[in-house]
C-alpha cells in the first residue's frame, strides 16, 4: 500500500489520465472545491472554477494562474452556459443553504438550488459534457438511519430540506442519465475536514470547535454531545473524487466517509487531548434537523473505485491544527 499522511491511496490517479481534461468546478473557492481545483491543477487537468466574487480576492491559493477563475450566480443561466464550454468533465459543489437553517425557508432552498441545477444540466446536455459529479450529502440524504453503517441502498428520509434538494438533484441526474445518456457520478460525503476549513464559520463542527478553543470561546453543543457523525479529512475525500474521474463501471453513487463514527464528546476530548487544555462546554437544546447517529458504508468505494480512507481522526486534528497555529511537526 503506497499511502501518506495527504490521503493518496495505492495506483493514484496520474497525470497522464488526467492531462488536458478540461474541468469544471461549480462552487471552486470553497472549502472543498479549493482543494479540488489545487489537485485538478496538480494532475494537469485544464481547471475553471465558477463561483460567487470572493471578499477582496480572499479564496485564491497559489494555483491562481493555473485556474481560470469566473465569477457570477449560478442561478444565472446564460453565465452557467457560459462557464460550460469547452469543458468535459463538470464537478457541481454550489449548495446556496446550510443544513441547519435550510428549513426556514424550504421554496427558497428548491429554487436556488435544485432549479439552477436544472439550467446547468440542461445545458450539459447541450453542450455535450462527458461526465458530471455531484457532491450530495452522506450526512443528510438518509435522514434517522434504521442500520449503520449506512449503505447507498438505504432508504432516502432527509429531515432537512437541504438533504431533500440532495436527493432531488441525484433523481434529475438519473433522469438526465435515462433519457439522453449524460454520464455522471453521485458522491455522498460525511463530515470533511481539515485545513483551509473557515474556522469562523459555524458550518463544520471539527473546525468550529477547534478555533472556539483556540479563542478560548465556550464550545456550544446541540444537544447532550452524544450525537455520532463520521469525520473525513480533505485529502481523503479529494482523492475518491479524482477516482471518480476515470470511474467507468456500473454503479452512480458512493458513500465517501471513514466507515467510523464519533460522538462529538469524543470530537472534543480528541481536540483537548491534542490542545492540552479543557473546553468550556456548553449544551443547548437539541435541534429537529440533526439526526442522532451517521456512519456511511464505504465498502462500494473501496470496492469499485479502488479507494479507502487513509487519515485517522488523530491524525487529521493534528494536521489541521499545525496549519491553524503552526505547530511543529510531529514525526
Amino acid at each position: 500500500m503506497n499511502s501518506s499522511k495527504s490521503g493518496i491511496q495505492e495506483e493514484p490517479i496520474t497525470t497522464t489520465e488526467l492531462n488536458g481534461l478540461r474541468c469544471l468546478v461549480l462552487g471552486g473557492t470553497g472549502f472543498i472545491g479549493l482543494h479540488l481545483c489545487q489537485r485538478l491543477a496538480e494532475s494537469g487537468a485544464k481547471v475553471r472554477s465558477f463561483a460567487i466574487p470572493p471578499a477582496l480576492g480572499t479564496r485564491r491559493t497559489t494555483f491562481g494562474n493555473q485556474i481560470d477563475w469566473m465569477w457570477g450566480d449560478f442561478g444565472d443561466a446564460e453565465l452557467v452556459r457560459e462557464s460550460l464550454r469547452n469543458i468535459d468533465v463538470v464537478f457541481h459543489l454550489i449548495s446556496t443553504s446550510l443544513p441547519a437553517s435550510s428549513n426556514e425557508d424550504p421554496r427558497a432552498d428548491l429554487s436556488s438550488n435544485v432549479l439552477s441545477t436544472l439550467q446547468m444540466l440542461e445545458a450539459a446536455k447541450a453542450l455535450s459534457i462527458q461526465k458530471v459529479i455531484f457532491f450530495s450529502s452522506g450526512g443528510t440524504v438518509y435522514g434517522i438511519p434504521n442500520r449503520t453503517p449506512i449503505p447507498e441502498d438505504h432508504a432516502l428520509n432527509p429531515i432537512c430540506a437541504y438533504g431533500v434538494h440532495k436527493v432531488v438533484i441525484e433523481k434529475y441526474l438519473y433522469l438526465f442519465h435515462h433519457l439522453w445518456g449524460l454520464n455522471y457520478v453521485v458522491l455522498r460525503p460525511s463530515n470533511a475536514y481539515g485545513p483551509g476549513q473557515a474556522i469562523h464559520r459555524p458550518q463544520g463542527a471539527v473546525a468550529h470547535f477547534v478555533r472556539k478553543m483556540i479563542d478560548r470561546e465556550p464550545v456550544e453543543i446541540w444537544g447532550d454531545g452524544n450525537a455520532v457523525r463520521d469525520y473525513i479529512y480533505i485529502d481523503d475525500l479529494i482523492d475518491a473524487c479524482m477516482r471518480a474521474v476515470t470511474y467507468d463501471g456500473p454503479s452512480r453513487v458512493f458513500n465517501i466517509g471513514t466507515g467510523k463514527g464519533h460522538t462529538l464528546l469524543e470530537l472534543i476530548a480528541a481536540i483537548e487531548s491534542l490542545m492540552g487544555e479543557k473546553a468550556d462546554i456548553h449544551f443547548r437544546d437539541a435541534r429537529h434537523v440533526d439526526v442522532p447517529i451517521n456512519i456511511l458504508d464505504v465498502s462500494r468505494a473501496r470496492n469499485e473505485l479502488s479507494w479507502r480512507p487513509a487519515v485517522s481522526l488523530q491524525t487529521g486534528l493534528r494536521l489541521l491544527f499545525e496549519k491553524i497555529v503552526e505547530m511543529p511537526a510531529v514525526s
